[in-house]
């Protein structure tokens, strides 16, 4: 897979779940065993639009070099991202916190994160 294909893929995963977070919160959470109340809400609303706009980035940068710094920094960026989101939903799946549709999550995190440490440390 190409650095193109795979920013292409974390952004046709990111962008659609993110507006999904930000319109629809109270009916895309109970599917994870997630019960918001207003505040949870809101965050689920400002998640939604960081993972828009995290989806966004990588679709809109998906042409550029790979030396382009700004790449390397969005690479930088998505994988701590996804990293630090494999644990989180880990931690959420095996307490209980998430149903067990949460280890999707925590896998889908978890392989985004492999994919953005192989293309950072990529040689070209």
């Amino acid at each position: 897979m190409t650095l193109k294909n795979f920013l292409t893929l974390n952004a046709a995963l990111f962008v659609p779940f993110g507006l999904g977070m930000l319109i629809v919160p109270n009916l895309l959470f109970p599917m994870f065993g997630v019960i918001l109340d207003f505040d949870g809400t809101l965050m689920a609303r400002v998640f939604g639009s960081a993972l828009m706009n995290l989806g966004l980035i990588c679709y809109l940068i998906r042409s550029e070099s790979r030396s382009n710094k700004a790449v390397t920094g969005i690479l930088i960026g998505n994988l701590l991202f996804h990293g630090i989101d494999a644990v989180s939903t880990f931690v959420a799946s095996s307490s209980g916190v998430m149903n067990s549709m949460g280890w999707m999550f925590t896998t889908l995190h978890f392989l985004l994160a492999i994919g953005f440490f192989y293309f950072l440390f990529k040689k070209d």
